[in-house]
């Protein structure tokens, strides 16, 4: 399913803790039969709690309901966790980004771009030039062609973390949260997408797995 990012109130989401969509049961602080600005949210699949800071109350039938907030803890912000697959030193620049994104969006888009630098390296390009490095990826067939449009995208938020002025302020904040997504989606289409056919690949019995190698061989030989 689509991301659920979390957001104070909400019922159900993906779980900033474990990543899965879960419901949550929601709990106020108090002292002395006092209301405490603060609110944390228990997910039901990991038993693990995100606390939250809230900013702004809406009133219900005598209640007030916390209606806009900040996560405090994890301080991931609203990005999806990375992917399992994703390198190391990608995952590092990728959550930096998620811990500082609601402060400063510029800044997290450098970051990402960065991590999607070094994710073209990882991909065996020189990591000097994205748009030509998801070109070529996009060639070898290891992306999709739409990839190329987003690339572009990239190389605009980039100079607009560097340069204002190329995109409104709302819509660089909201391409710059989509980075997140395309960093996760080039993870599972060129490391763990192979990764899981070469498995299932290898799962298959020798001999009819040696006899569709030779028959691939020859008919490229025939191709030639």
């Amino acid at each position: 399913m689509n991301y659920v990012e979390p957001e104070i109130s909400k019922s159900s989401f993906h779980c900033p803790m474990c990543g899965t969509y879960a419901h949550m049961r929601w709990f106020h602080f108090g002292r002395n039969h006092a209301v405490r600005p603060y609110t944390e949210a228990e997910c039901s699949h990991c038993e693990q709690s995100s606390l939250w800071r809230i900013q702004e109350y809406n009133e219900e039938n005598g209640r007030l309901n916390p209606s806009k907030g900040v996560m405090l803890f994890p301080d991931t912000g609203s990005a999806p966790n990375p992917e399992p697959d994703m390198p190391s030193d990608v995952r590092e620049d990728y959550l930096e980004a998620a811990s500082i994104f609601y402060k400063s969006p510029r800044g997290a888009a450098a970051l990402l771009r960065l991590g999607l630098q070094k994710l073209c390296k990882h991909l065996g390009k020189s990591g000097e030039n994205i748009n030509s490095d998801i070109r070529d990826l996009s060639k070898e067939n290891i992306l999709p062609p739409m990839v190329i449009k987003v690339a572009d995208t990239v190389r605009i938020t980039g100079n607009n973390a560097v340069h204002p002025g190329e995109m409104s302020d709302k819509d660089f904040d909201y391409v710059a949260s989509k980075l997140f997504d395309l960093l996760n989606f080039i993870v599972r289409k060129a490391i763990t997408e192979p990764k899981e056919l070469d498995d299932l690949y290898n799962r298959t019995p020798e001999k009819p797995r040696e006899a569709a190698e030779k028959t691939d061989a020859k008919n490229k030989h025939k191709g030639t």
